[in-house]
């Protein structure tokens, strides 16, 4: 969770330091913006999905019009959509060197100012220009990425509260359920995501809701129309490893290709009795790891589902390691050294 609270706040300074910024400034303020999104792979995934969210956008029209000063109008239906015309002209003007044009007066203006005149309603004032490029092309994808980091944190604080309920509480529970018919396994966990997940408010909750795909184990709402794909597997170093993982990580892409979806996630049911090293894409200790196959964010969620001795009475626990290349390729050896 701190990860996306770090995002969210980072946006804020971002979207103030762009809000700040006069007319000198604006178009170095963009592509420092610009670059640092580019950075950030949980953006890049919001505005990947974003993009495709209204696919028939024709952005060159768009841009036309504002550069011949027809004025703002938003051909899109979505905030998706907006925000994609938005992060799209950001990129073409951080692209573009900042050498200034001449207009009629012969001011001197830059191409964010003149692409800014189709929304000043006749002030050329730079400073002012700056300001309402802000206001009316900014500040909506900066609401929209920043909308987006909190919706997808707030899914894996739902998450994050699942591991925890069934570690601390209903382990044994569980275990004794899914073990009374092994080939059923994964549906009594799955069942019980699913129950806990309306619990918390995710009004939708399907269990195998059929796509082009297939059946996803968990196809829901997070009280909006946007569905999220979340895949339920069990890791236990015999019948189910990591071969079986790979499995639900394919799943979970083809799902999210179906749903046009940027983001997914995994939930590792471990009855190894060994604590997992999975991979993830940066150095940060955040939690959960994460990885993309595919152009998709996959989210892995481990649960330690195995019901052990107390800690005093165990020996110390060797790690399964568990690599990208598993995960991502589904023909890598199931036991290849830990």
């Amino acid at each position: 969770m701190r990860y996306h609270q770090d995002m969210q706040a980072a946006l804020r300074m971002r979207h103030k330091r762009l809000k700040g910024a006069n007319g000198e400034q604006i178009h170095d303020e963009i592509r420092l913006a610009v670059n640092w999104i580019d950075g950030q792979s949980a953006l890049q995934a919001i505005l990947a999905e974003a993009e495709r969210a209204e696919p028939g956008l024709d952005f060159g029209q768009w841009e036309r019009g504002l550069r011949i000063n027809q004025g703002l109008t938003w051909p899109c239906q979505t905030d998706a959509g907006r925000a994609s015309l938005a992060w799209r002209l950001l990129e073409r003007i951080a692209s573009m060197p900042p050498g200034s044009v001449r207009s009629e007066n012969r001011r001197r203006r830059g191409p964010v100012l003149e692409y800014a005149l189709a929304l000043s309603f006749g002030d050329d004032n730079i400073h002012v220009l700056a300001r309402q490029f802000v206001k009316c092309i900014v500040s909506p994808l900066f609401d929209f990425l920043r909308e987006r980091a909190g919706a997808e944190g707030s899914i894996l604080y739902v998450l994050e509260r699942y591991v925890r309920r069934v570690e601390w509480f209903d382990r044994d529970d569980l275990y004794d359920r899914a073990m009374a018919d092994t080939r059923k396994a994964e549906q009594v966990y799955d069942a019980d995501l699913r129950r806990f997940l309306f619990s918390e408010g995710i009004n939708m909750p399907f269990s195998q809701a059929r796509s082009a795909s297939g059946l996803s184990d968990v196809l829901t709402d997070l009280d909006t129309d946007d569905p999220l794909v979340c895949e339920v597997k069990i890791y236990d170093s015999a019948s189910r490893s990591k071969r079986h993982l790979a499995t639900g990580v394919n799943q979970a892409i083809q799902y999210a290709s179906d749903y046009g979806k940027q983001v997914a996630y995994l939930v590792i049911i471990n009855l190894s009795g060994r604590p997992l090293s999975l991979p993830t894409e940066d150095d940060s200790k955040a939690w959960p790891p994460h990885i993309t196959v595919a152009g998709v964010r996959i989210y892995l969620i481990t649960i330690r589902a195995l019901p052990t001795e107390s800690a005093s009475k165990q020996g110390k626990p060797v790690p399964v390691t568990i690599t990208y290349d598993d995960l991502a390729a589904p023909d890598v050896a199931d036991e290849s050294p830990a």
